[in-house]
């Protein structure tokens, strides 16, 4: 028997719900702060906050006071007795900045790892920053800090893409492409002002300039896997999608190309660690190195977060394609559905918001 949490919210939907692997925060139709942590729903701020973000295993807010608080492992701690310029909360690391100086928090501890910051980067396990005084670009990473660029006189980034541990540029003092993975920093091509390149969790796929080719970074190894640009491709976590110049669509993941379908999707979405596409009218994931059907229509509203799908069917119902399986969520028609992670997170009725976690609904 599920257990459900009642939230009473105004017909707009005020309670605004974010979610990490097993938390979630709101606002109730009180202003109320609230966090949902492994099927427990813990009030944390009696009074409306400033804002708030979920990581992967915290929640950092700015309470009524502009304190900047923290909850993490069950308990909420005050960082800072003012509110921050910016904060940017991940899977695994916060990092924020106060009057230049740059903090970030790992496993709830504090650590400040910059005290003249100008522009910063926040990844799931690093951060990229330019020390304004030492004149230099550099990457805390692994609770150490690596010199990526040195004696400049400003941010010396003209374009960048990140993933999770992952961090590809190009510099705008001398053209040069570059990533920096695991601690290591690599000149891919030399006279670069702009290239075509995206990053994911091990992976930067990009357009090689001296040959035009498609290439493949891919944990320490490079792959060429066309000789020409595709029509489009998505990167994410361990894996690439896309559609190569003859429109055929591809799939690169462990190492390994495959092809799904010799024509082009009607679209096609990947996310994290799952690919989702419509072919002919059918809703379709890519799972466990095969093609599997999910429907034979298209939802009309879906979520993609991790390894999981979560869809409304064509009466309005949720269900969820997890694990190569599909699973019935609601049986009740709903108004909206939100997943971030490992929570699905859906509304019904007039007032009632559920989150199914871990198999149950809460």
């Amino acid at each position: 028997m599920s257990k459900p949490i009642i939230l009473f919210l105004c017909l707009s939907f005020l309670c605004q719900l974010t979610c990490g692997q097993h938390l979630a925060a709101w606002l109730d139709y009180m202003d109320r702060f609230y966090v949902f942590d492994s099927g427990q729903q813990k009030k944390l701020e009696h009074y409306k906050i400033t804002s708030y973000a979920v990581g992967g295993n915290c929640v950092l807010y700015v309470d009524y006071s502009h304190n900047l608080k923290v909850y993490y492992d069950g308990k909420v701690k005050r960082l800072e007795e003012m509110a921050p310029t910016d904060y940017t909360v991940t899977d695994y690391i916060v990092g924020y900045s106060i009057y230049n100086v740059l903090k970030v928090v790992e496993n709830g501890q504090q650590k400040v790892i910059c005290s003249n910051v100008d522009q910063y980067v926040v990844e799931d396990s690093m951060v990229v920053y330019y020390d304004r005084v030492q004149q230099r670009l550099e990457a805390f990473y692994k609770d150490s800090t690596v010199i990526l660029e040195d004696g400049l006189l400003q941010w010396p980034v003209r374009s960048y893409r990140g993933g999770d541990n992952i961090f590809a540029y190009i510099t705008s003092f001398d053209d040069k492409f570059k990533i920096f993975y695991r601690g290591r920093l690599m000149v891919i091509n030399d006279f670069v002002r702009e290239t075509v390149y995206k990053a994911g969790r091990d992976i930067v796929a990009y357009m090689n300039q001296p040959t035009n080719a498609f290439v493949v970074f891919y944990k320490g190894d490079f792959y060429v896997l066309e000789p020409f640009m595709p029509e489009s491709f998505e990167v994410g976590d361990e894996m690439m999608a896309y559609v190569d110049a003859n429109g055929a669509f591809k799939i690169f993941e462990e190492g390994e190309l495959k092809l799904i379908s010799s024509y082009t999707p009607d679209f096609y979405q990947l996310t994290d660690s799952t690919l989702v596409f419509g072919e002919d009218g059918f809703f379709k994931t890519w799972c466990d190195g095969s093609i599997q059907e999910i429907e034979k229509y298209i939802p009309e509203l879906y979520r993609v977060s991790e390894r999981t799908i979560a869809y409304t069917d064509i009466n309005r119902r949720i269900k969820a394609y997890r694990k190569c399986e599909k699973i019935n969520i609601s049986y009740e028609m709903v108004n909206s559905l939100d997943m971030i992670r490992n929570l699905i997170i859906y509304n019904v009725g007039v007032n009632t918001t559920k989150i199914w976690y871990n198999g149950k609904i809460y």
